[in-house]
């Protein structure tokens, strides 16, 4: 069996570890899974549309890149529409950070750290090493619990190859934190950063669940407190050679830090103005009314239920969770009719009682259908309207048998449709990031109520690396969120081509 196994593996001479390794995927396997990762990434999270913070984080990547200890990688950096503090590498060299994770990075050292971590994991192959690692170990572990009758206290599956496989998994942070490190001291660039950056996250972690990471058996990092704890002496013996102190140094981007290797000035520079939260332009809630401001419609969903606004649809599930509606943009056009026969060939499905109608003005095509989901089967109600060119499908689906329950709810729901009003536009604004500037003697609490900062107190020193009573001094730099109008960007070369 295991002979089986390996016959399709291929062996590689692992540049961060030096040694000859066995994996279950070649490089050329990589590539495909990453181009194929890549592309569902950024159709159904989102990329960040800020050109300027784009091409910084992408600065950044490069210069850590460039002391990749693996060549033959082209590496590409971006920002994902995420609130949550977030980073990850595909194997073939796409790497993005998320929206959230910026909001909380303090200085260039600690997004050039984060960076060379992910650019470890792509050079030590972590997602090929980690592949054949399950997948060898899955066997043995067969073959083991089959001999031995199993565990009577864990199932087979977590008593031996859950534990060795988190294990294995902790070990590969560990190895991408010390890579990482490694390389961005190479850049010039302060590998204390990492530490601080964990410290942060460590802090985020207790201001959110009131205390730090545990380490679970089988969690697959390794604890926040620890990896704080390895980076800063991994940072402390490496022979770190920028000179420390108030001078200015070149960064490498034609402007000069006030911190030696990636300071906290030019990063707040960088970020300056970067939204706060999901942005207007992929639409707004006003309590039960969704409007998207960009592509000027508005929608009604079901009072009560709770909404998710996506990158790739915006959804509405019942309380009791038996159903569910759904905005998605089907295509460019004006014929609802010819894209609800698309849709169905495409998805294999058969659409029943269609019709033509008008909702609001506009034309639109409704059927009903029926098929199978990862939660069993669904019954829908289909909708499909067409609005300045582009065509968007409404779907409502249900248990079988909640058709009395829900049926006039899904009604209204899709004829609720309609071009924005000037009134469904008013009022709308979103949260961008601002540095304000500390007056003499001022508290950080003070800061916020002069600056209209929507974050608490404890969330802003957190955000700023910060204790929350710390003295602030005249001048200092602080990040505050505040509520700003929104203005709508009108481009004649942008296409509705994602989903609102």
């Amino acid at each position: 069996m295991l002979a089986g196994a390996l016959s399709g593996c291929e062996t590689f001479d692992n540049p961060v570890t030096g040694r000859r390794e066995v994996v279950l995927m070649s490089a050329a396997d990589d590539r495909e899974i990453d181009a194929q990762a890549a592309q569902q990434i950024e159709a159904q999270m989102g990329l960040v549309r800020n050109e300027a913070l784009t091409a910084y984080v992408e600065r950044v990547g490069q210069r850590v890149a460039e002391h990749s200890p693996r060549k033959d990688v082209i590496y590409s950096f971006g920002v994902v529409e995420m609130d949550e503090p977030n980073a990850f590498a595909l194997p073939g060299g796409h790497i993005y950070v998320s929206r959230g994770l910026l909001v909380v990075t303090n200085s260039e050292a600690e997004l050039a750290n984060v960076l060379g971590h992910e650019v470890a994991h792509v050079a030590a192959r972590h997602a090929a090493r980690q592949d054949a690692h399950v997948k060898t170990l899955g066997l043995s572990s067969l073959l083991s619990d089959l001999m031995s009758g199993g565990s009577e206290e864990l199932p087979a599956s977590e008593s031996i190859s859950g534990h060795f496989v988190a294990r294995y998994a902790r070990n590969q942070e560990r190895e991408a934190d010390r890579i990482g490190q490694e390389i961005t001291a190479k850049a010039g660039i302060d590998p204390i950063g990492m530490a601080r950056f964990l410290g942060t996250l460590d802090n985020l972690t207790k201001l959110q669940y009131g205390g730090s990471q545990l380490q679970g058996y089988f969690a697959s990092h390794p604890a926040v407190p620890e990896r704080v704890a390895e980076a800063t002496t991994a940072a402390q013996v490496r022979h770190w050679r920028g000179e420390r102190g108030t001078g200015a140094q070149q960064t490498g981007f034609g402007q000069a830090s006030t911190q030696t290797g990636g300071g906290r000035d030019e990063y707040l520079a960088q970020i300056e103005g970067m939204v706060v939260g999901r942005p207007a332009s992929e639409g707004v809630f006003q309590e039960d009314r969704f409007t998207h401001p960009d592509l000027g419609f508005s929608l009604r969903f079901p009072p009560g239920w709770k909404t998710h606004n996506e990158s790739a649809q915006v959804l509405g599930i019942s309380p009791r969770g038996d159903g569910i509606v759904m905005l998605q943009l089907e295509a460019k056009g004006d014929d609802p009719a010819a894209a609800a026969r698309s849709f169905a060939t495409d998805q294999g499905l058969v659409l029943q009682h269609p019709q033509d109608l008008k909702i609001n003005g506009l034309p639109a095509h409704r059927a009903d259908t029926r098929f199978d989901s990862s939660v069993g089967r669904i019954e829908a109600e289909i909708t499909w309207i067409a609005f300045e060119g582009t065509v968007y499908r409404l779907i409502a689906g249900m248990d079988p048998g909640a058709t009395p329950k829900y049926q006039v709810l899904f009604r209204r729901f899709a004829h609720s449709f309609r071009p924005a009003s000037e009134a469904d536009r008013n009022g709308i604004d979103e949260q961008r990031l601002r540095i304000a500037r500390a007056l003499p003697g001022e508290s950080l609490t003070a800061l916020s109520k002069r600056t209209g900062n929507t974050w608490d107190p404890l969330y802003t020193a957190v955000a700023n690396g910060l204790f929350v009573n710390e003295p602030l001094q005249a001048g200092q730099r602080i990040k505050v969120a505040v509520r700003e109008p929104y203005a709508p960007v009108e481009s004649p070369e942008s296409e509705p081509d994602e989903a609102p």
